[in-house]
């Protein structure tokens, strides 16, 4: 498994259950400030410059500074329910490697009212 150097412990939680959704090349780390920190997962694909899917690609996963203090108070269940959400809303993300106008870059947000919403299932 890689080194994940991610500081806060909701950050680490999805990206621990984003691992394998992404091509094992893939870099995922923690990025912005520590008002507004983010996780970011990029690769490139590889092929002939100029022609389709050989590309950056990215997903940038933006926390709301209330999720992740929520996410600190929640019990595990709700933790791990969280990073499963995260990781069902990325498992439906469409890359789309041969189209030479794809969108090469999707921004996830991770929400306090979804961490609210994993803490008050039962």
């Amino acid at each position: 498994m890689r080194t994940l150097n991610i500081r806060h412990p909701a950050m680490r939680c999805v990206a621990k259950a984003l691992l394998d959704l992404f091509p094992s090349g893939a870099d995922i780390s923690e990025i912005g400030t520590d008002a507004k920190p983010c996780l970011f997962v990029g690769w490139r694909t590889s092929g002939t410059a100029g022609q389709p899917g050989n590309i950056a690609w990215g997903v940038h996963y933006r926390f709301e500074a209330e999720a992740l203090s929520l996410f600190d108070i929640a019990c595990e269940p709700a933790q791990q329910r969280l990073c499963e959400h995260v990781r069902d809303i990325s498992r439906h993300l469409k890359f789309d490697y041969a189209d030479p106008d794809a969108l090469s870059l999707k921004i996830v947000d991770v929400t306090a009212d979804m961490v609210r919403e994993c803490m008050s299932e039962a």
